[in-house]
């Protein structure tokens, strides 16, 4: 009973800053160095850690990379290479994420955002992607979400894994491109 309650307050809570912000053109360019910030489910120790090899090759290539993850529970004892946020930094009737590490983080003028929790649709995480001010957004398909944030979206299955669907994402990357 309490969840579409929940989902109610949220949902009007996106439409009201998403009204209250301004167009966005794509920046996004194949050949020049572009500004990335990558969303990650944190809990995931090996997605973690394909993250992080991601992240250091585009680093590598000459772009600028921000990583934000998103843990469920308590981060206490927890050391990441990143900025993170949790369940108890989301408002607790309505689950919206606060805090200064996600302001900071939504905004950032990013070329190109990228969610990469494909097991696991964290609504969290869709709210940051949508509330963004990245010029152009990727992240997971899913079935069931009816109004995504994303510019792109890519599927390869239930049981990719997330070096297969970074794979996928740099292919198709350079078709469109």
């Amino acid at each position: 009973m309490l969840q579409p309650i929940r989902t109610y307050f949220f949902e009007r809570e996106k439409k009201k800053r998403l009204s209250e912000s301004g167009k966005r053109s794509p920046q996004f360019k194949k050949d020049r160095k572009n500004h990335f910030g990558i969303l990650v489910d944190a809990g995931i120790p090996g997605d973690r850690n394909e993250v992080i090899a991601f992240a250091e090759k585009l680093r590598k290539d000459g772009n600028q990379v921000k990583i934000l993850g998103f843990l469920e529970g308590k981060a206490e004892g927890v050391a990441m290479p990143f900025d993170l946020f949790t369940t108890a930094d989301l408002a607790k009737v309505s689950k919206i994420p606060r805090g200064p590490v996600v302001d900071e983080f939504i905004e950032q003028p990013f070329d190109v955002l990228i969610n990469m929790s494909i097991h696991h649709n964290h609504k969290s995480l869709d709210f940051i992607s949508s509330l963004s001010k990245a010029t152009f957004r990727i992240g997971p398909w899913y079935q069931h979400v009816n109004n995504n944030p994303y510019d792109l979206c890519l599927d390869t299955g239930s049981s990719a894994t997330l070096k297969e669907w970074i794979h996928e994402l740099m292919h198709t990357l350079q078709k469109i491109y």
